[in-house]
Parts: structure tokens; C-alpha cells; sequence
């Protein structure tokens, strides 16, 4: 038990680090933004968009859902006696294609909900 304690806790510590590093970036730079301090130019490069994605989610579980099925498609496939020689390529060749199989989804949702709004 006690093992498993102290990586768990530095992958958490590490995690609220960088979290609090990138939650402060960006009220610095909404600061800045709102106080105008920062002319024309800069505002591109900060990043400050127009629309928000409000597809975000959306992209990112897809991703989510496909691996894991790519990832749950893996166990009973083990089982040929080829996949058994292959069984990393197999893996990873999976998630791949599922990774790949979810962000062209995510781009044929998006294109038609943009030409729907657009018409």
C-alpha cells in the first residue's frame, strides 16, 4: 500500500502544479486583455478567439470511446495464435486507427453542424 502512495501523490502534485501554472497564464493574460493594455497585434497572439469551440467535449470523448473500444477489441483478438507474436503492434495499431476513427468523426460533426448554421 504505502508503494503505491508516493507516485500517486506526485503524479497528483504534479497535476495541481501545472494546473495552477496554466489557471494563472490565463487570468494574466484576461487581465491584461480587459485593462487594454495590449494593442491590436498581441490580442492575436494571446489567443483571445472570436467563438468559443463549443465542440470540445465532443472531440475529446469520441477519442475516449474509440480507444476504449479499440483497447476492449484487443483482448479477444489475442487470442489467434498471430496476434500472440504481434500482440503490441497489435494493440497499438488499434488505438491508432480508433484515435484516428474518432477525430474524423468529430470532423464530419462539425462540418455539418458549421454548413447548417451557415445556411
Amino acid at each position: 500500500m504505502n508503494d503505491m502512495l508516493i507516485p500517486i501523490t506526485m503524479f497528483i502534485a504534479a497535476a495541481v502544479v501545472l494546473w495552477k501554472f496554466i489557471d494563472s497564464r490565463q487570468k494574466v493574460r484576461t487581465m491584461a486583455l480587459e485593462k487594454g493594455s495590449i494593442d491590436e497585434n498581441m490580442k492575436y497572439l494571446f489567443g483571445s478567439q472570436s467563438k468559443p469551440n463549443r465542440f470540445a467535449a465532443l472531440k475529446w470523448g469520441l477519442a475516449a470511446l474509440f480507444i476504449g473500444v479499440a483497447l476492449l477489441l484487443s483482448i479477444p483478438l489475442q487470442a489467434f495464435s498471430w496476434a500472440q507474436i504481434h500482440q503490441g503492434e497489435l494493440i497499438t495499431g488499434l488505438i491508432f486507427t480508433g484515435g484516428g476513427l474518432a477525430f474524423l468523426m468529430y470532423y464530419m460533426i462539425v462540418a455539418k453542424a458549421e454548413r447548417s448554421e451557415d445556411a
